[in-house]
């Protein structure tokens, strides 16, 4: 069966910008490792450029929500990214007060669980009492070791 083929000759002006980066693109080595020959490089950007032609002439806001779109998905792979960044920083926070908050509640019940009765007896006879620890220090030791604010902290959005 003989095959049913049309020529059609394209002529690029080296003269202007938009001929000679038309021409770059169609002998770069991405369309000769994309596609199995120029001819078909050139058939597939007729069709796709024809039916974005078509597509925007039936919705003319359709650029505008592309590009609208195209920004919401910049942003949140950039909160993403800052996210996964600082985990490793916000998980070391959260162990250091959780460690903070582990020796303040361990110095309260080691000075509140005393039982009196079995108190050693100081040297005039008189039993020691333990002193109930009101919380103070262990307040301000927890402070103390709270760490300091750092560039894994920021959440800004700037860049």
């Amino acid at each position: 069966m003989a095959e049913k083929t049309w020529n059609k000759n394209v002529r690029f002006n080296m003269n202007r910008e938009d001929a000679v980066q038309a021409w770059s693109r169609l002998h770069s080595e991405e369309v000769d490792r994309e596609f199995k020959s120029q001819n078909e490089f050139i058939i597939c950007a007729i069709n796709d450029f024809y039916a974005r032609h078509i597509s925007r002439k039936n919705d003319p806001y359709l650029e505008t929500r592309e590009k609208e779109d195209a920004f919401v998905d910049r942003i949140v792979e950039q909160v993403t990214a800052k996210v996964l960044a600082d985990i490793p920083a916000l998980a070391g926070m959260y162990l250091l007060q959780q460690q903070a908050a582990l020796a303040a509640g361990l110095q309260n019940g080691a000075m509140t669980n005393v039982n009196p009765v079995n108190a050693t007896a100081g040297a005039t006879g008189n039993s020691v009492l333990p002193v109930a620890n009101t919380g103070v220090a262990a307040k301000d030791e927890m402070d103390e070791s709270e760490p300091e604010e750092n560039e894994f902290l920021d959440f800004s959005f700037g860049a």
